[in-house]
């Protein structure tokens, strides 16, 4: 059996077999190696972070789905859970899915405002449409407004006291970050 497979397997097959097996075998590992390389190279939160804890919330003012005009920053009547989302965005999803979830509990009582990250005015409407979401959201196509907070990563949420002053910080979602930022919330 072993000779019928040699005399079956010339040595140049067997050499080129052997070639293309190399071959293959490196790309994997360039493949692999680049993407941890790609994956360490990836910015910080901090280093995405234009605005901060302790920081003045830039001002801003959008206008809502529903034709609201409402403002962020400065001197508020009320503290602001502001949320920066991308319509696209898994994590985003499910943090306002659980931030809908607890206003339909009927407990909450705080001022929001969610900004998307890109996407046109009639995107972000068909969004909101899809996922029951009924808290004031703003479609911000030019990115003007995430741009102001930072660079890179959503969802961002931010807690904003009376004063326009950032108490809390949230990046990506995690189960139980809507609780803490109510939390939050309740402090100012």
């Amino acid at each position: 059996m072993i000779n019928s497979c040699k005399s079956v397997c010339s040595t140049t097959g067997f050499a080129l077999c052997r070639r293309v097996a190399s071959i293959l075998l490196a790309a994997f590992v360039v493949l692999v190696s680049s993407c941890g390389t790609i994956v360490e190279e990836l910015p910080t939160y901090a280093e995405t972070s234009i605005v901060g804890v302790g920081d003045k919330a830039p001002e801003f003012g959008v206008t809502t789905l529903d034709g609201e005009y409402v403002t962020v920053g400065g001197a508020m009547a009320e503290p602001t859970l502001l949320i920066l989302f991308s319509h696209t965005c898994p994590d985003c999803k499910n943090l306002l899915t659980a931030l809908q979830q607890e206003l339909d509990s009927g407990v909450v009582d705080h001022r929001i405002i969610a900004v998307s990250r890109g996407g046109s005015q009639a995107d972000i409407a068909m969004y909101r449409i899809d996922n029951r979401f009924t808290f004031p959201i703003a479609a911000d196509p030019l990115t003007e407004v995430y741009y102001k907070y930072a660079t890179m990563y959503v969802p961002r949420c931010y807690v904003i006291d009376c004063d326009g002053v950032v108490r809390f910080v949230t990046f990506e979602y995690a189960d139980g970050d809507v609780a803490k930022l109510f939390e939050q919330m309740a402090k100012y």
